[in-house]
């Protein structure tokens, strides 16, 4: 869907008559559209949308589209303008895993009569609270001397699946969490990340050092339900705890020896996620 000048890609799973809000899926930075299935016990029996993030495949950024240019506004546009075309005014279960966990956040903050209720996975309200490797990646694509270092970084993941997976494994909450990330996983992550490209992405990483919504966290009226991994190298327990804190009706969920990886270190978040939107 074309939404000033980017690209949105949309994969759809709306079964005739379900009338149930769908659950609407954000991705995680380098990750894909492949993700949102692993949010559901049985995936064909759930309505849900996963929704590409700036620039990643199959979505594209429009030419000489700056970090600057991917602030909280185009964030929350681009995703409504898109479900309109999509859906019209239904309302949504905004939810996004890592970067998705803003972007879901975001749009309850800024189009609150679109969303019903949000869930942030491993989600962070500001991009100056990631930590670990991924701090660097952001850190390092904003600087001009840094940009070409982690694109000759993606491109060897790329071309190497052993990379990729260790990348992955960096996310995780150690290296026996790390070695048990499923293969069929990594093999359909890798398939796409290869049809990433690899400018779109250092922008969007670039991009995550500016946004920042805790301040707005308190506008969020619909429950929330806050999930993340007490181990979590990335987005520190710390983080998502504040973001629960500062939400009048969240639900806190942690995974106490969990990393940053919800679909392989989280144990039954799928039963949990299921329970928490049944009892909405």
């Amino acid at each position: 869907m074309p939404v000033d000048g980017h690209i949105v890609a949309a994969d759809i799973h709306l079964p005739p008559g379900d009338t149930r809000p769908p659950v609407v899926f954000w991705h995680g930075i380098l990750a894909s559209l492949d993700l949102a299935t692993e949010l559901f016990v049985d995936p064909a029996a759930e309505p849900w949308i996963a929704l590409s993030l700036p620039g990643h495949f199959p979505g594209v950024l429009p030419p000489h589209c700056k970090p600057a240019d991917l602030d909280e506004a185009l964030f929350a546009r681009l995703y409504e303008t898109a479900l309109t075309q999509l859906i019209g005014s239904r309302s949504v279960i905004a939810t996004g895993w890592s970067t998705g966990g803003f972007t879901a956040l975001n749009l309850a903050i800024r189009y609150p009569q679109r969303v019903a209720a949000v869930a942030s996975l491993a989600g962070f309200a500001s991009g100056r609270r990631i930590a670990g490797m991924m701090r660097w990646f952001v850190w390092l694509a904003g600087r001009p001397l840094g940009r070409p270092a982690i694109r000759v970084g993606m491109r060897l993941a790329a071309a190497w699946p052993r990379g990729y997976a260790m990348l992955l494994g960096f996310l995780a909450a150690d290296r026996q969490a790390a070695a048990w990330i499923p293969q069929d996983v990594i093999e359909r992550m890798h398939h796409d990340f290869v049809r990433h490209n690899a400018d779109s992405l250092v922008t969007a990483l670039a991009a995550l050092w500016s946004l920042d919504i805790t301040g707005k966290l308190g506008e969020i009226a619909v429950p929330a339900w806050i999930a993340g991994g007490a181990q979590d190298p990335a987005v520190p327990q710390r983080e998502t705890e504040r973001i629960a804190a500062a939400i009048p009706q969240a639900t806190l969920r942690l995974y106490e020896q969990a990393g940053h990886l919800f679909f392989s270190e989280w144990p039954r978040h799928r039963e949990d996620f299921a329970a928490w939107r049944r009892s909405l």
